[in-house]
């Protein structure tokens, strides 16, 4: 039979391995998560860069300084 002391050292080692086990799994995953994550960002970053490309394109366009100064005028 065993005593209270075996006891609590068998649950403590249980928790152990189970906490360092949990921790491998964690650490071999999370590569995986971070590329996938940059890949969102490079994503969102070549969103933006074209959105930029468009807005630099309205406002440099002939026409729209054409169409501001006639707003300009009117007010």
């Amino acid at each position: 039979m065993l005593n209270a002391f075996e006891f609590v050292l068998g649950i403590l080692i249980i928790v152990f391995v189970y906490k360092t086990i949990e921790s491998y799994i964690k650490s071999r995953s999370a590569p995986a998560q971070a590329g996938a994550e940059k890949t969102d960002l490079d994503a969102d970053l070549r969103a933006l860069e074209e959105r930029v490309r468009v807005l630099e394109r309205i406002v440099t366009d002939e026409r729209y300084d054409l169409k501001r100064k006639f707003k300009d005028l009117e007010d």
